[in-house]
């Protein structure tokens, strides 16, 4: 974690977050800040501890030396708010999930001590944090943090597409020039992996990435590889997108691609985003639409027996069938019926557990997301990135 990110995270209460670092590092590269707008922080210098809005306000902007805070990194520590809620930093991770807390022995016992200096009282493990909607979205952290631990960033694309296929998808669906991305702050809204959160960073954006699930560890290990000179502009938060613990009104791009349909209400987690849009910035979501009787039948089976067993049996199951499910959809490719990606039987597997395992997977029309943005205060709404499972929507919050 960068200290910069002081100026964008806040505790789920809304509050701005206090850090107290345990395990600092200097990166090994320079973080490439040319032409991205300095100073990158509007409201708090974290390397300081100070009011950046107030610094600029008296024109002492100089003082926030970016490039020295850029060149920091917490990799423990424990970010505390003044409404008594403890988040820990792991692995160079901000966590703002009740869940994974309670299984963070390790960290509480190595740093208790300082902790309870810290805070003046012994916190008990349960009450480090909590957003309030820990039970309800337990399901979705364990069954994407399941499906993100089977995936191996070496050899597996994801749904079917390259890296570079996935760059050029993300702009087509956002309608936006690279050229008008240089130096913008981008939320990918569920993460997931986190591959393409880091591979976009070559538009000269810095990027943020959000997921429930425990798939940013993963994602923070690997960025290097996708962001290359670029990954100390890559951050991941691992929290809710249901209660975001990002300040509002701060990011130029939010994407979120075939994350909120898993969400209990996929209108609720799409208005609990709308806030953090500045004005002027352009927010993108990709759902689910309706599907046809063959495949509703295909998924119903596959999920009523998610229910029945345990997740890594699910997988197996998936990886059982694939070889058939590639043959029939090579097949039916060849013949002209229905388009497939060309995928590996164990890509497919992992798609067809992605199918199989949410606990929610709600399907929308293209008139019905409109709508939501249209409510929401947006304008020049257009739908894009149209599949044959779904559709996406984007909207300019004027």
């Amino acid at each position: 974690m960068k200290y910069r990110m002081l100026d964008l995270l806040r505790c789920t209460c809304g509050q701005r977050l206090r850090l107290h670092p345990f395990l600092e590092e200097g990166e090994t590269t320079t973080v490439p800040l040319d032409g991205m707008g300095l100073p990158r922080c509007g409201q708090d210098c974290g390397l300081r501890d100070v009011s950046a809005a107030k610094d600029c306000a008296e024109g002492n902007a100089e003082k926030m030396d970016c490039r020295a805070c850029y060149a920091r990194l917490i990799r423990e520590g424990v970010l505390v708010c003044e409404c008594g809620a403890i988040y820990p930093v792991m692995g160079g991770i901000p966590r703002f999930v009740d869940r994974p807390l309670r299984s963070v022995a390790a960290f509480y016992d190595k740093h208790k001590d300082a902790i309870a200096g810290i805070t003046g009282r012994s916190v008990d493990l349960g009450h480090m944090s909590g957003d309030g909607t820990a039970e309800a979205f337990a399901s979705i952290q364990e069954s994407f943090g399941a499906e993100w631990s089977f995936y191996d960033y070496s050899r597996d694309k994801t749904w079917g597409w390259t890296q570079q296929e996935r760059k050029r998808v993300f702009l087509d669906d956002l309608r936006l020039e690279t050229s008008s991305l240089k130096g913008a702050l981008v939320l990918d809204a569920g993460c997931g992996n986190g591959a393409l959160t880091a591979s976009v960073s070559c538009f000269g954006m810095e990027v943020v990435g959000l997921d429930i699930s425990d798939s940013v560890i993963a994602a923070e290990e690997k960025k290097a590889t996708f962001a290359k000179e670029r990954s100390g502009l890559v951050h991941y938060v691992q929290g809710n997108l249901f209660n975001p613990p990002l300040e509002r009104g701060r990011f130029d791009v939010i994407y979120s691609s075939g994350v909120l349909h898993h969400t209990p209400n996929t209108k609720e987690s799409f208005m609990m985003l709308v806030p953090l849009v500045k004005k002027g910035g352009r927010m993108y979501v990709w759902l689910y639409g309706k599907r046809g009787l063959l495949v509703r039948l295909f998924m119903w089976h596959g999920r009523t027996l998610r229910k029945r067993v345990p997740l890594r049996w699910l997988f197996r199951y998936c990886r059982l069938i694939s070889p058939s499910y590639k043959l029939l959809s090579d097949m039916l490719a060849s013949l002209g019926v229905y388009e497939f990606r060309k995928r590996s039987t164990r890509e497919i597997a992992l798609d067809l557990f992605d199918c199989f395992s949410p606990q929610y997977n709600h399907t929308h029309t293209e008139r019905e997301v409109v709508k939501w943005f249209a409510e929401a205060g947006f304008e020049n709404i257009a739908v894009s990135g149209r599949q044959k499972h779904g559709f996406g929507v984007y909207g300019d919050l004027i």
